[in-house]
């Protein structure tokens, strides 16, 4: 069976930017993804900080591309008003982190998949490093 995670933002900036520290981590899970070795969510709220900062990177018509490619590819978490209540309500100190959390635990995946671990170490959901999760779960021994 397939573990289900959700990607943070900034694994999902690692991949789209190619970023020297978490590309290849991020490109694996990508790649299992469309393997569908792994089922993979992400926050509709890191859809528009994908984008700005995407926008500014490569350009408009480009990041839109980007952002399709993703839409494609992975489960896009709604945020509604109960969303936004449960992070507002939550311990987290950061709203948006907040919000990362409140869809993890909504869509009831197996981990959140970031690079601030700490920043989730509320979370029903546990999180984990992208690295640590491709030689955990993704690596053949």
């Amino acid at each position: 069976m397939s573990s289900k995670v959700l990607l943070d933002t900034n694994v999902m900036l690692d991949l789209a930017l190619a970023r020297p520290e978490g590309f290849d981590a991020a490109a694996t899970i990508a790649e299992a993804v469309a393997y569908e070795e792994v089922v993979a969510y992400v926050c509709a709220t890191s859809l528009k900080d994908l984008y700005y900062i995407l926008s500014k990177a490569m350009g408009e018509k480009d990041a839109r591309t980007y952002i399709k490619a993703v839409m494609d590819d992975f489960i896009i978490c709604s945020v509604d008003y109960a969303l936004c209540r449960q992070a507002a309500d939550s311990d987290e100190p950061d709203f948006e982190d907040g919000l990362v959390r409140a869809c993890a635990e909504n869509a009831r995946v197996d981990f959140i998949v970031t690079r601030d671990v700490t920043a989730f170490a509320r979370s029903k959901v546990r999180s984990i490093a992208p690295a640590d999760y491709v030689a955990r779960f993704l690596v053949d021994e």
